[in-house]
């Protein structure tokens, strides 16, 4: 069987060796040594959960998806928005763009992960198109405060023979991460177009790639950097949105505890704790001694009894777990440290509500959740969700594993809200609470298929304040729980001690008495039934 190659003539081998001499030349390896990977393709580990999620559909961006042929067909609506762009300042031909960027193929080339077995000239004319149609379509986001008559005039949508290229589906599109251009190379084109100063084009780019990512972010984002940030500090679309997201989360993963108020938390939750479990106790005896009596009489072996011993059964089996609540809740070292080797175990928001939990948006909007102990508050991000939205979050989750393996912060977010719905009753009690903003479009129904369907992480997270406060939820929901069934136990133990001990009594003397009358006569013969 002969082997498979990926040449199909001689003249591919030739380019082969041509990049390949270029690539080991000093001064292009000394570059592709600076520039950082960030255009990857997504291995299969990340993407079998939902593989349409990483795939586009409709439009094609970048090397990578360029000449897939189910996707090339929408080349000429790209086409007429790259002539748009040109056309309106009305400068430059497409080939004199491909011309200024001559000196930038081995940049570019040096972004992707995947060898990009294509000529230079090609490589160039793709990147150029694709630039032209994003620089296009951004347009429409653009701050008109900001922007002034800056590339004002170009048409709202693509459209060909009564066909529109529908915006969710480009927004999915550009938003994956195969489907990225170097933000460098738009950039390139507006100097190149433009005869506004360079600081003022850079500030307008910014400006169009914030306000899309703000936009259509599926988490709320009240702090971003400046437009110039936003261009010459980030690789491409989704890199932006990503460090959007996960900024603050970041900055909070390191926070300096307070030690005196963990102290006096500690110290408050073992004096409640050891107050419960004394209560509990004093009223303990009288409970076993009730259960011990209901046992005996269980033992009896009276025909005629067997309904009220099925109804016994159910007394004992409740009374079995007496010995494990009156233990002090608080979990062993080996206990806890094993829970937070755990990937997510975490009670879902109908049961955090049973216990008193409340959840409130985050002040400010970040992803810097927070558990507030003393208060049973529960802090989360608020989330805005629409057709889009699985999509951007896959891919976030895809990006964050390929270039953050070592601190997967949003990865973990995704884990612990797949963790908490798990109906949509719990999906119906965020909204309630804001967590899910009012400007959502999904159903609730949509909502819970969304979260249930995020894959978990392939690897550790390593997000250390995180998984901590998860830990303290954990902590506080068995607490509460335990101390629920204390107060109530207790509560109804001592109104009905009297009755208790007097039905005690009487279940003791009965049984006393059959066991009596039933040594000098034949019982078992008298009540059997044949």
């Amino acid at each position: 069987m002969a082997s498979v190659s990926i040449f199909n003539s001689e003249s591919d081998e030739d380019c082969w060796v041509i990049q390949i001499n270029d690539m080991v030349s000093e001064s292009h390896f000394s570059i592709l040594q600076k520039i950082p990977v960030c255009i990857f393709h997504v291995p299969k580990s990340l993407s079998r959960g939902k593989p349409e999620a990483f795939s586009p559909h409709l439009v094609a961006i970048g090397p990578y998806t360029h000449f897939r042929p189910e996707l090339y067909p929408t080349e000429r609506f790209k086409i007429f928005a790259a002539k748009a762009v040109l056309d309106h300042f009305k400068k430059h031909e497409l080939k004199q763009v491909v011309q200024e960027f001559h000196d930038t193929a081995t940049f570019i080339r040096a972004s992707y992960h995947k060898y990009l077995d294509l000529k230079d000239e090609t490589l160039l004319y793709t990147v150029a198109i694709d630039a032209l149609f994003l620089l296009n379509f951004f347009h429409n986001y653009l701050n008109e405060k900001l922007s002034g008559s800056f590339m004002r005039g170009l048409g709202d949508q693509i459209q060909l023979r009564g066909l529109t290229l529908t915006k969710d589906a480009i927004v999915r599109d550009i938003l994956m991460v195969e489907n990225q251009i170097p933000i460098y190379s738009l950039l390139k084109i507006l100097l190149f177009e433009s005869s506004e100063p360079p600081h003022l084009v850079q500030e307008y780019l910014g400006s169009m790639l914030l306000s899309f990512c703000q936009q259509h972010s599926p988490l709320k984002i009240t702090h971003s950097p400046t437009c110039s940030e936003a261009v010459s500090k980030h690789c491409h679309l989704l890199d932006l949105m990503y460090h959007l997201v996960v900024s603050d989360a970041v900055k909070s993963e390191t926070p300096i505890p307070d030690k005196s108020e963990e102290g006096i938390s500690a110290v408050q939750k073992s004096a409640n704790s050891e107050a419960i479990a004394i209560s509990f106790n004093k009223v303990k005896g009288v409970l076993c001694w009730t259960v011990g009596s209901i046992k005996k009489l269980k033992d009896v072996n009276i025909p005629l009894a067997k309904p009220f011993k099925r109804q016994l059964d159910r007394v004992i089996k409740v009374s079995s777990q007496l010995d494990d609540l009156s233990s002090n809740p608080n979990l062993s070292e080996e206990e806890e440290e094993e829970e937070t080797q755990m990937i997510m175990n975490i009670p879902c928001v109908r049961e955090l509500d049973s216990v008193g939990v409340r959840f409130q948006p985050l002040e400010g909007g970040n992803m810097a959740i927070e558990f507030d102990e003393n208060k049973g508050i529960f802090y989360l991000p608020v989330v805005k969700l629409d057709v889009n939205s699985e999509v951007i979050m896959r891919n976030l989750v895809a990006y964050e594993a390929l270039t953050q393996p070592d601190f997967l912060i949003f990865t973990r977010y995704t884990e612990l809200m797949k963790g908490i719905v798990d109906t949509v009753e719990d999906v119906k009690l965020l909204v309630k609470a804001g967590i899910i903003g009012s400007s959502s479009t999904l159903s609730v129904e949509e909502t819970e298929e969304l979260f249930n369907g995020m894959s978990k992480s392939i690897a550790p997270t390593k997000t250390p304040k995180l998984d901590e406060m998860i830990q303290k939820v954990n902590k506080y929901y068995d607490y509460k729980r335990k101390s629920n069934f204390f107060k109530v136990s207790i509560d109804y133990v001592y109104r009905s001690w009297k009755q208790l001990t007097l039905l005690a009594t009487f279940v003791l003397l009965a049984m006393t008495a059959i066991e009596t009358v039933c040594s000098a006569y034949d019982c078992k013969g008298y009540f059997d039934t044949k």
